[in-house]
């Protein structure tokens, strides 16, 4: 039988910030994965695994910082930040985020990407690896002793297709990103 794994489920930004706003108008990103978050915990827990679902300011700030702490200090395997993206571009699509040097990190987030690219239909904008302190989410990436990622769906706070993309099919996606979760963990 094998052990079970912990995956910390980390809400991106925190009740006194709240991120990004949707093109809807709706939610922020700590509101919006507030909301959601339940779904890809029961998914996970149906397949086998402890999910933990992670708020910065519980380890008593709002900064990612204060997210890796969280994680660490729920013993997971794996850590998983929840947001959406803005641009003043125009632009659109999926990315993931993840620390330069984590080959596992690499892994899960190739397999989320591809997952969250096949639910929304968006344009795959890749993984993002994080390595210098200028990137977004570095002291997350730095301070987690776990592989980790930061999952940016799509840009719904400043593209109109991607916001209302994402609000359709949020169900759909959150189960996506817990089987790929799994994914990840029958590979490695």
């Amino acid at each position: 039988m094998r052990e079970m794994k912990v995956v910390a489920l980390s809400i991106g930004h925190s009740p006194q910030d709240g991120g990004s706003v949707m093109t809807s108008r709706k939610h922020s990103e700590f509101s919006f994965w507030t909301a959601h978050i339940g779904k890809v915990k029961d998914e996970l827990e149906r397949l086998g695994y402890e999910a933990v679902v992670c708020n910065r300011s519980e380890a008593g700030g709002t900064t990612p910082i204060y997210a890796a702490r969280r994680c660490n200090a729920v013993g997971a395997d794996l850590a998983v930040e929840f947001h959406f993206n803005g641009a003043d571009t125009g632009i659109g699509g999926t990315e993931t985020l993840y620390w330069y040097a984590s080959k596992n990190g690499k892994k899960a987030a190739e397999l989320i990407q591809a997952a969250m690219c096949d639910v929304l239909r968006l344009p795959d904008r890749g993984l993002k690896p994080i390595k210098c302190k200028s990137d977004r989410g570095y002291y997350y990436f730095k301070d987690t002793r776990m592989p980790a990622l930061m999952l940016e769906p799509a840009f719904a706070s400043s593209h109109v297709t991607d916001c209302d993309r994402l609000e359709e099919r949020v169900d759909a996606l959150c189960v996506a990103i817990a089987r790929a979760i799994d994914g990840y963990f029958q590979q490695v």
